[in-house]
């Protein structure tokens, strides 16, 4: 497993910073120049990045996006 988790995702970023999670450092990736947020990985954040799946899957499904 990956030591980091980048995140590419405004919402994404937003939504682990309201569950507690603070990013190791802001950059923007080499080939794209976007700007992207590094999380450490950890157990927490994979329950963190699961709920979030699950929840935009169903705002999916109930035709909210």
């Amino acid at each position: 497993m990956e030591k980091y988790f980048y995140c590419y995702s405004t919402t994404l970023m937003h939504f682990l910073k309201a569950s507690g999670f603070k990013y190791e450092y802001k950059t923007s990736h080499n080939r794209t120049g976007k700007r992207m947020w590094v999380f450490l990985r950890t157990d927490n954040l994979k329950r963190a990045l699961d709920e979030y799946d699950a929840r935009k899957a169903q705002a999916k499904s109930q035709g909210r996006i």
